[in-house]
C-alpha cells in the first residue's frame, strides 16, 4: 500500500464515482480501478460497492477514508511546516455550504483561504443542510455551514449566527396586509405557504414551532429549491417562509416583499460542523476560524442582514 493508492481510494469516495475521479485526477479510469483493486486485494476487503451510479463506501472503506485523509494530509504538511513556510501549504479540504448562504460565504472564505494557502485545494460542495449532515457523517465533508442541525454522533456542531425568519410574499398578495411592519405567528395558519419538505432544515424548524405555539399551517405546495419556491412565491402561488438575506435581492428589485414574524420570532442558526475527530486536523481547525471570520466580516459590514453573531470563536477547537 503506497501514497498513491490512498490518493486514489480517497478521491473515488470523494467524488462518488471513478468518472469524476479520473477526470479530477487526470488518469484513466481503467487505471483508477486498478490501483483500487490492487488495494482491496492488499488490504484483503471490500472498500467500495460499485454501482450503476457511483460507488458508496463501505463500512472498511469509511474507516480507510479517515486514516487515509490523516496520512495524506500529514505527508503533505510535513516539510513545510518542519520548514515553517505555511504558504507554501499543499493540502487540501472539502467545505460544505448551504444554497442561499453559500452565496455570500463561499467567495469570503475562498478569499482568504487563496490568500493564506495560495497552493492548497479547496473543494467546495452544496447541499441543503439534511444532505450536508448526512455528508458530514459519511466523512465526504471536512468541515460544513449548517442551518439548524440536528444533534449529530460524532459530529462537532458550534453556533455562530442568528437570523431572523421573514414571511415572503409577492407584492399583490391579498393575504398580506401591505402596511404591516411584523405577523404574529399564529397568523401564518391563514397563509398558504410554500415549503420544504422534511428533513430540510427550515422546514424542521418551522413544524416545530408550530407545535409548539398549536398552530396549524396550510401547505399550499413542498418544493425543495429555494430558487423555484421564489418563483413560485412571485407567481402567486403562495407565500414562504426564508431569512431576510435569502431575499434581499428580489426585496431589492421589488419582486418580493418581508415581513418579519413575531409574537415569537422565528430564529434561524447556523452552526459550524466538523467530525469529532477532525479537531486534531490543522487544516481544518484553521478552516472553521476562517469560516468563522468570514461570517462574521459578513454582518459587520451589514451584507448579510438580519444576522447577529453568536458564541465565542474561542470555543472553536
Amino acid at each position: 500500500m503506497d501514497i498513491r493508492e490512498l490518493r486514489y481510494f480517497t478521491q473515488v469516495a470523494r467524488a462518488g464515482s471513478f468518472s469524476r475521479a479520473a477526470a479530477l485526477l487526470n488518469v484513466t479510469q481503467s487505471a483508477l480501478s486498478r490501483q483500487l483493486k490492487k488495494l482491496e486485494d492488499e488490504l484483503g476487503v471490500l472498500l467500495l460497492v460499485r454501482r450503476s451510479d457511483g460507488v458508496e463506501v463501505t463500512r472498511a472503506g469509511s474507516i480507510l477514508l479517515e486514516r487515509a485523509e490523516a496520512l495524506i494530509s500529514h505527508f503533505g504538511q510535513i516539510v513545510d511546516l518542519v520548514k515553517g513556510q505555511e504558504e507554501t501549504f499543499t493540502g487540501h479540504l472539502v467545505l460544505g455550504v448551504p444554497p442561499t448562504s453559500g452565496l455570500l460565504i463561499t467567495p469570503k472564505v475562498f478569499e482568504s483561504f487563496r490568500s493564506r494557502w495560495p497552493y492548497a485545494t479547496l473543494h467546495v460542495r452544496e447541499g441543503i443542510s439534511s444532505s450536508l449532515e448526512e455528508w458530514l457523517l459519511d466523512r465526504r465533508l471536512d468541515i460544513a455551514v449548517l442551518h439548524n442541525p440536528s444533534p449529530l454522533v460524532g459530529i462537532d456542531l458550534m453556533p455562530v449566527l442568528n437570523e431572523r425568519m421573514v414571511l415572503v410574499s409577492t407584492p399583490m398578495a391579498k393575504q398580506i396586509d401591505p402596511e404591516r411592519t411584523s405577523v404574529r405567528f399564529r397568523d401564518l395558519g391563514d397563509v398558504p405557504l410554500i415549503l420544504p419538505s422534511l428533513p430540510h432544515s427550515n422546514r424542521r424548524l418551522i413544524d416545530q414551532a408550530a407545535m409548539q405555539h398549536g398552530t396549524r399551517l396550510t401547505v399550499a405546495l413542498e418544493v425543495d429549491s429555494v430558487p423555484l419556491t421564489k418563483t413560485m412565491v412571485k407567481r402567486g402561488f403562495g407565500s414562504t417562509i426564508l431569512t431576510h438575506a435569502g431575499v434581499s435581492l428580489e426585496i431589492e428589485r421589488g419582486e418580493l416583499t418581508a415581513v418579519p414574524i413575531d409574537r415569537p420570532p422565528l430564529v434561524s442558526t447556523i452552526c459550524i460542523g466538523m467530525p469529532r475527530e477532525a479537531k486534531s486536523a490543522w487544516l481544518t481547525r484553521e478552516m472553521a476560524h476562517l469560516v468563522w471570520d468570514g461570517i462574521a466580516a459578513l454582518v459587520e459590514s451589514g451584507e448579510w442582514v438580519g444576522a447577529r453573531m453568536v458564541g465565542d470563536e474561542h470555543h472553536l477547537p
